[in-house]
């Protein structure tokens, strides 16, 4: 305190010069470490009094100058005004922020805390809040990742005196990753090598960061051998090499691939790898024409659907094999040009058909198991592992069958007999009605049979033989006469005496007989018994034909009449 006595006129003028809510510079007169107290003289009447610990860690003594914020001042001088030295550095932060805003300059921001909407920072002692659509650049997804992180940032809103001050961290890159990006476009083309940061992985491929320009390394180009998982490959941060595939900087679209940094699988294949080598592989896809067997990283071949099994008729691959299988293969064909191998499953294994046409003959009679049943027929497993089809029409002479079902089952054992072996075609013929006689060769083409009506219809008869078979009469077979409706000359149950056989076709189960061909056959026999002298017994010709010549004669009569 000074000694000089100042007048009321002075006092007043004094507390009009001092005004509230602004910096000025004070002296310290005194440090009060009991009270923890700081006496300042800013050349008002009384000496204001600031807490120690707003100087934190200062070495503060008597006579420094420091900068304080005048508070509130008191209109009386018996009372001391109210200073702050913290204060007086939030304001002079204030003012260098507000530059900054002003000028539009960059400043650090330490993030702080995620809160909604965003994040709380600090920009030295300051509270500012960022929005979460302008933390990064490219946006930050996660937040929580970030914090504690301090990061350029840029002032876009400030109000000092609500104290409401909104930073971007995008603001503050953007423009220099622009920058660097225009300058990496020009250096960018396809074919080109780069080095570059994985900044992040998808199912689909991974991202990678060449500098500020993010390029896709789709899973495919991962790799010249089957890649199940991005992450087998590569993981986020790792430093790659990769080449630019295609690059579009309209659209700022980058195709990257790290397989073509690496040689071709399928240089010098051909001194690895020959038609009739047998190796291991592994099955990498299975399709409805077969599998892909990989036979090393970026190398593959097909096993098609018909190279799988010998003896099995496999419908689809997916039957027999799976992804991840390890199976061993021959190689068939090598195609280079179009960078195809041919394989096969089934030619490691012995060829059953092979032994066929050593073990069995056409005619043999063998003995097999019913495997399964079509429409067409039953496959029978013979013991080599080797299947023959009875075909529906070898399986009875007598009748037509709709189903194998009808004579066989899946799982019975049946005796059948050998009717055509073609080993290069892989097809076995067995018949089970030829191991008994066709009951067709019992009525060979012209002989007599007796027969018994079973169904009459208008223009035709079905009748059956003495030993169970079908025939059939049509109505112009029945007599020479014109007969309109057959069923007024047979009924079911009728007795056939003399039927001649006209139509034998084992093949398609049709006999015909007639009863006209049989008269008439036996008039001619008649007649050769008259005019063989041999053979006559003395009748004279009228004895032997008068009765037919009179039938003809009342019939012309009939004739002249109508």
């Amino acid at each position: 305190m000074t000694d000089k006595k100042l007048s009321m006129e002075d006092v007043v003028r004094q507390m009009e010069d001092i005004q509230q809510e602004r910096m000025v510079i004070g002296r310290v007169i005194e440090v009060d470490r009991k009270n923890n107290n700081v006496l300042v003289d800013i050349g008002y009447k009384s000496e204001g009094v600031i807490p120690l610990h707003e100087f934190k860690d200062e070495e503060i003594k008597v006579g420094d100058e420091v900068e304080v914020f005048i508070v509130k001042k008191s209109m009386s001088y018996e009372y001391p005004p109210v200073l702050s030295h913290k204060r007086a550095q939030v304001e002079h932060r204030l003012d260098e922020i507000e530059k900054a805003f002003t000028d539009n300059l960059v400043i650090d921001a330490k993030l702080e805390k995620k809160v909604k909407g965003g994040l709380i920072v600090d920009i030295g002692d300051i509270k500012a809040f960022m929005p979460a659509s302008l933390v990064g650049y490219p946006m930050v997804k996660n937040l929580d990742s970030v914090i504690d992180k301090t990061v350029p940032s840029k002032i876009i809103e400030f109000d000092r005196k609500n104290k409401n001050i909104i930073v971007s961290w995008r603001k503050a890159i953007e423009e220099d990753v622009r920058r660097k990006r225009e300058e990496l476009y020009e250096q960018l083309y396809p074919g080109k090598t780069i080095k570059g940061r994985v900044s992040g992985i998808k199912t689909f491929g991974a991202f990678i960061d060449l500098g500020g320009i993010d390029g896709l390394l789709h899973i495919s180009e991962l790799s010249w051998g089957h890649v199940d998982k991005v992450e087998d490959i590569v993981k986020v941060g790792d430093e790659i090499e990769v080449k630019i595939k295609s690059f579009n900087p309209k659209s700022n679209k980058i195709s990257l691939s790290l397989k073509e940094t690496q040689p071709h699988p399928w240089e010098n294949i051909e001194s690895e790898f020959k038609p009739g080598d047998v190796i291991d592989g592994k099955v990498t896809g299975v399709t409805s024409y077969g599998a892909f067997v990989e036979l090393k990283p970026g190398v593959e071949g097909l096993i098609k659907t018909e190279e799988i099994s010998w003896t099995e008729n496999v419908k689809h691959p997916g039957d027999k094999l799976a992804v991840n299988d390890a199976v061993k293969i021959k190689i068939i064909e090598i195609d280079l040009e179009n960078k195809k191998i041919a394989l096969s499953l089934k030619q490691v294994l012995p060829n059953p058909w092979e032994e066929v046409d050593r073990n069995y003959q056409v005619g043999n009679i063998i003995e097999g198991k019913i495997t399964h049943t079509t429409d067409f027929g039953a496959f029978v497993m013979l013991n080599e592992g080797v299947e023959g089809l009875i075909h529906v029409s070898d399986m009875t002479w007598d009748k037509e069958v709709e189903h194998p079902s009808e004579f066989v089952q899946v799982g019975d054992t049946v005796k059948v007999k050998i009717l055509s072996i073609e080993p290069d075609k892989q097809k076995l013929s067995l018949g089970l009605k030829q191991l008994e006689d066709n009951p067709y060769n019992d009525y060979p083409a012209g002989s007599t049979v007796k027969c018994y009506v079973k169904t009459v219809q208008r223009s035709g008869a079905y009748v059956e033989m003495e030993n169970g078979l079908e025939g059939y009469m049509h109505i112009s077979n029945f007599s020479r006469e014109r007969t309109e409706d057959l069923r007024e000359k047979l009924k079911e149950g009728d007795v056939i005496e003399h039927c001649r056989v006209i139509k034998n076709n084992p093949s398609k189960k049709v006999l015909e007989v007639s009863i006209k061909d049989y008269e008439i056959d036996m008039e001619h026999r008649e007649m050769k018994k008259y005019m063989d002298p041999s053979e006559s017994s003395g009748a004279t010709l009228r004895d032997l034909i008068g009765d037919k010549l009179k039938g003809l004669a009342d019939i012309d009569k009939k004739k002249d009449k109508e």
